[in-house]
């Protein structure tokens, strides 16, 4: 009986062997990863793609997914990095109803000459890193002149780099294979030459049609090796080479026809070595990660053809794959549905005058769109300016650049139209650009990327609690927060401890950037000192960066003839011009003398808090309390009672009804906002680094522990405080806690979202001619433009000293995800 139980375990393991490695079949998989990795994708429109230092780079983000206005994200980051992967400026966004928000950057003056990559993403977004928004832009610093007399031309060199079509080159059949040229820099290189055999003989001529991109066409032989010969770049009269992929002996040479605006024609060449491992086939066609076609072909029937029905597939990229009877890819080939179309605003010029400095108004609507969101921009144009026409645009992102890898030339040239040229050109794009959201391989086996980032709706606090000067966690406890922002804004709220130790605080919005104090609590043993390790949040950590440009932009800008190089040549030269003569004068500045109290005033209190009478502890450096400074130092502020907790009133309000008792501190439990404002016996209100407390927690502080004391009498209204206020705020690192166990408040400085600025145009209404030289690029600027109450949208913009044309630019999403897009030259 021994051995039966030996076989039965021996199939067993087998069997669970087997359920561990089983191969899923395509769609199955498919479905597993769209449900679990939902894939989210940024677009960020800017002005222009060339910036001097001191500038503002205006910018318009929208965040979707499957095609309309992303429900998954409410946060979004951009950074701007250098080719070091140093991140030179950084800002977190409030995604907007429609997931969309205006965003801008105000480049430095100290900034370094070079390319710099813009990165836009949700922290999900960051979980496939490779498909984040990357846009390269050139920025001009003061070290510009410096840094071009230094510079040396470098030695030209180009890559050329062979793409198969299907993914293989495949011996003793037809195969067409694409192939792209690039330059030192990255920038399609334009080239022609031909393909040899290990014996040098000719095979088949090659030439660049579009952007450095081509195809050929041979029949590879197994063994043989191929090369590629094109002119070298510093001596035409000689050829450099490239070797091609090896050819394989078996297998299927994929080919896709997408010439017919209704159907997509697929044709499949099998080799005649091992061809009994290709004989069913099944095909599956994929669009945004969901099967949109399916067919199984038998190739020993003649089944090497067949076409997709174009008609009523979405808009956008196409993955066809070949799997064999074990459900293994073989093949695979992405392709374009055009089946794409804009909503255009219907646009007015209601008044045009293109003269030096003058006044024009336009009026558009945007019919059956009830909700959108879209930019309005307006810049100086010359004809033939090709590069500003063919820069990434809302269609070119969603629909193509954000499944791709890599630096794409010019992307908004194939959505100028729909012509053959076009199309064909995106095919090439298509065959030669890298392509992976995903591998077949991986996701059958259920090997997913490990998720390291959460999905964000909102600011959030996390960490962990730990027994004082000790590793073993608080598991019964809560972290208070108090939470003071720039604006004024004052949050308390609390967050329980998990029974790990752990606590989140959800749903805190803020703006600009806050002073954030903490301090844990022991519900046990609540006087006990506990730690409180507070995760910093991805905005605040956030100091290098593995997303640098992607190619060196250079100088190049500056040498085209384009209203953009126009500009930067102007500005360049009064920018040299303004280096050199920078000097410093003799200046007389007559001020009122700065109190220390003033300083401090000014250092410690915001808004309305910035009123009333201020008291320096440091002048009352005998005095043993807080309420012996206050009598001490304003009249009219009666202190009686016990000296360390006394009752306390302003004369003037005396007997005028104040409320009778304190009221008690609402819970703020997980996130939840108090908002009441507590009055004492005798109406006065207290305030603690600006957040409204009882007096209780101000009788925990020592004189040690202040920086500030604020009085505020009739000024206390503004507050709520109908009878009076005081207002105490504590030095770094000081909290409201009981002297004797030292338990205190600890204080970060931490970044909040970020609000865009308006764009400042000029006023030339009056008298334009005594202005100054205007040498504007970017003559309009709207990224949240708002309709009149008839529906139609207008605005108004001034023209600079030299251009006599302008380009309009509307782009945006409604929130069905159709794309709004016009230009429109004024002339």
């Amino acid at each position: 009986m021994r051995y039966p139980l030996t076989i039965c375990l021996l199939i067993l393991t087998a069997l669970v062997s087997k359920a561990q490695t089983q191969t899923l079949a395509p769609d199955s998989a498919l479905n597993t990863f769209k449900e679990q990795y939902p894939q989210e994708k940024v677009f960020v429109q800017t002005d222009k793609d060339v910036y001097i230092s001191g500038e503002t780079i205006w910018m318009k983000a929208w965040c979707a997914l499957d095609g309309v206005p992303s429900f998954l994200s409410k946060i979004l980051y951009v950074d701007l990095v250098d080719a070091n992967g140093q991140v030179a400026l950084k800002k977190m966004y409030q995604l907007d109803k429609l997931s969309s928000t205006g965003a801008d950057f105000d480049v430095p003056e100290s900034i370094l000459t070079g390319t710099y990559s813009i990165n836009a993403y949700t922290l999900w977004m960051l979980n496939f890193p490779e498909y984040i928004f990357r846009k390269n832009v050139f920025i001009y610093g003061q070290d510009y002149a410096t840094k071009t007399s230094a510079k040396k031309p470098g030695k030209p060199s180009v890559s050329l780099h062979f793409f198969p079509e299907g993914g293989d080159l495949i011996a003793g059949v037809s195969n067409r294979i694409a192939f792209k040229a690039t330059d030192k820099n990255g920038f399609p290189y334009n080239t022609k030459g031909f393909i040899t055999d290990k014996n040098g003989k000719k095979v088949v001529e090659l030439l660049t049609e579009h952007d450095g991109m081509g195809t050929a066409e041979f029949s590879a032989e197994e063994g043989n090796e191929y090369t590629a010969n094109i002119p070298s770049p510093t001596d035409p009269k000689n050829n450099i080479t490239y070797p091609l992929p090896k050819a394989k002996g078996e297998g299927i040479a994929l080919r896709v026809e997408n010439t017919n605006p209704n159907r997509l024609f697929v044709l499949l060449n099998r080799a005649e070595k091992g061809k009994y491992k290709f004989n069913n086939i099944k095909v599956i066609a994929t669009f945004n990660h969901s099967v949109v076609f399916s067919k199984e072909l038998d190739l020993d029937k003649g089944e090497t053809a067949f076409t997709i029905n174009k008609k009523n597939l979405p808009p956008g990229i196409l993955h066809i794959t070949l799997f064999d009877k074990n459900n293994l890819p073989i093949s695979e080939r992405i392709t374009f549905i055009e089946n794409y179309s804009f909503i255009q605003p219907s646009i007015t010029i209601d008044h045009k005058d293109l003269t030096t400095k003058a006044k024009n108004q336009i009026s558009f609507s945007i019919d059956s769109v009830e909700y959108s969101s879209f930019s309005c921009q307006i810049t100086s144009y010359m004809p033939g300016d090709s590069m500003a026409r063919f820069s990434e645009n809302i269609a070119s992102a969603f629909l193509v650049t954000s499944d791709l890898k890599g630096y794409i030339h010019n992307p908004g040239f194939y959505f100028k139209d729909k012509s053959a040229a076009t199309l064909h050109a995106l095919d090439l794009l298509l065959m030669t650009q890298g392509w992976r959201r995903f591998e077949w391989n991986k996701i059958q086996h259920k090997e997913f990327a490990a998720l390291k980032y959460p999905v964000e709706s909102a600011i959030s606090f996390k960490g962990t609690v730990y027994k004082s000067d000790s590793k073993e966690k608080v598991t019964d406890g809560k972290v208070s927060f108090i939470i003071k922002g720039v604006d004024s804004t004052s949050i308390l709220a609390e967050a329980t401890v998990t029974d790990k130790g752990e606590f989140l605080l959800n749903d805190i919005n803020y703006a600009k950037r806050a002073v954030v104090a903490y301090m844990g609590t022991n519900n046990k043993k609540e006087k006990y000192i506990v730690d409180v390790k507070l995760s910093p949040n991805y905005i605040d950590s956030l100091n290098s960066s593995l997303y640098t440009p992607t190619i060196n932009l250079d100088t190049f800008k500056t040498n085209q003839q384009t209203a953009l190089a126009n500009y930067l040549n102007n500005q360049l030269n009064a920018f040299g011009e303004s280096i050199r003569s920078k000097t410093l004068e003799t200046v007389v500045v007559k001020a009122k003398r700065i109190t220390p109290t003033d300083s401090l005033n000014a250092a410690y209190a915001g808004g309305p808090f910035l009123m009333g009478k201020g008291i320096n502890p440091s002048d009352f450096k005998n005095y043993r309390t807080i309420w012996q400074m206050i009598q001490a130092a304003v009249p009219g502020v009666n202190v009686e009672g016990n000296p360390f907790d006394p009752t306390v009133t302003f004369s003037r309000y005396s007997g005028l009804g104040g409320t009778a008792s304190s009221q008690n501190l609402g819970e703020s439990s997980d996130g939840e906002i108090s908002q009441t404002v507590l009055m004492e016996t005798g109406g006065v209100a207290y305030f603690l680094n600006e957040v409204n407390v009882s007096k209780d927690v101000i009788n925990t502080l020592t004189v040690d522990d202040i920086a500030l004391i604020k009085v505020l009498k009739a000024e206390a209204t503004a507050l709520g405080a109908s009878q009076g206020a005081i207002a105490i705020y504590t030095k770094q690192d000081v909290g409201a806690s009981g002297a004797i166990y030292d338990k205190k408040y600890t204080k970060q400085k931490l970044l909040g979202y970020s609000i865009s600025k308006e764009f400042y145009q000029p006023e030339y209404t009056f008298n334009p001619s005594l202005q100054e030289t205007d040498n504007r690029f970017t003559l309009y600027w709207n990224a949240n433009l708002i309709p009149a109450k008839d529906g139609k949208y207008r605005f108004l913009f001034y023209n600079n000293s030299t251009g006599t044309k302008a380009k309009l630019v509307i782009q945006g999403m409604d929130k069905s995800g159709q794309l709004i897009y016009k230009e429109q030259i004024i002339q």
